[in-house]
């Protein structure tokens, strides 16, 4: 409803502007991968802006296509927002209050669980889970805002799972037994996470490995944003099918691992600067490469 309710909007503000549109929010999707990694220099933003071309799957139908930018693209932005908040308290937890933090708390949760099948709710656990960490890890009770942002979260969650299209929609997949269904959907799940995150995890495991091999150790909010990444990604074995555009919100999450690794061996070793150089201009390069591909035109 929310993302379909914007589409509408943007359909009816023509092409141009639409356009425009569509590479702010590309900017700012970039500038909050950043902001939640921990630094915001133009090597970061770079890397983070041609990793969404780069090693998306589904360029094409997740950016350029407007329905699939509106559900993936668009939606990644609020999102990222919702997640920033919680995360920013997991860094540097303050006690103070914020009336303005708690109203807008309201509605950017309830468009967070209402926007996308698998990141959506996603992010309302990732809200209690922060909630849990303040009582069990910080020894806090969790601020007031928390508490209206995961229960919005669950709202707009339940009302994009109990909507009546997907009950509608239940009817048209093969009706087999439960087990079969749970079979077929976990092996749709693992090949498609094969098959459509493997740039992704690939890129990951590398800069984590590095990143520990340095004597950096894994921070709580990293940890948190794994927990996210793993929910959304086995989300997907509630979905009859796993299409490569779905991806792209674990994709952005990965992504802000990616950063947030390379930040700490930054940090930790000068030696690896230009390394990390050298790696973010491979990685411009493979996004031109893609956006040509994806637009079909000639290299």
């Amino acid at each position: 409803t929310i993302n379909h309710t914007l589409l509408q909007l943007l359909t009816m503000a023509g092409e141009r502007l639409t356009d425009v549109l569509n590479m702010i929010v590309t900017f700012t999707l970039s500038f909050l991968i950043c902001q939640i990694a921990g630094k915001i220099n133009w090597k970061n933003y770079c890397l983070a802006f041609f990793l969404l071309i780069g090693i998306n799957t589904d360029i094409k139908l997740s950016m350029f296509w407007q329905s699939g930018s509106t559900n993936y693209l668009y939606s990644s932005n609020w999102i990222l927002l919702f997640l920033l908040f919680y995360l920013q308290y997991v860094k540097k937890p303050e006690s103070k209050k914020s009336i303005l933090l708690s109203v807008l708390m309201l509605p950017l949760g309830l468009i967070t669980g209402w926007s996308n099948e698998n990141i959506g709710p996603a992010c309302m656990v990732t809200a209690f889970v922060v909630i849990f960490y303040c009582y069990k890890y910080l020894k806090k009770k969790a601020p007031i805002w928390m508490w209206i942002g995961a229960a919005s979260s669950l709202l707009g969650s339940l009302l994009l799972i109990l909507a009546p299209g997907n009950f509608i929609r239940k009817t048209h997949v093969e009706d087999v037994s439960i087990w079969e269904t749970l079979y077929q959907r976990f092996l749709s799940m693992l090949t498609g996470g094969f098959n459509y995150l493997f740039p992704t995890l690939l890129f990951l495991l590398l800069s984590l490995f590095i990143y520990l091999k340095l004597g950096n150790k894994i921070k709580p909010y990293q940890v948190i944003i794994m927990i996210t990444a793993v929910l959304s990604y086995g989300a997907m074995i509630l979905s009859p099918t796993f299409p490569n555009r779905a991806t792209f919100g674990i994709m952005v999450l990965c992504i802000i691992l990616i950063l947030s690794f390379l930040n700490g061996i930054e940090e930790k070793d000068e030696k690896y600067r230009n390394l990390i150089f050298l790696f973010t201009i491979g990685i411009w390069l493979s996004g031109i490469i893609s956006l040509l591909a994806a637009l079909r035109l000639p290299l």
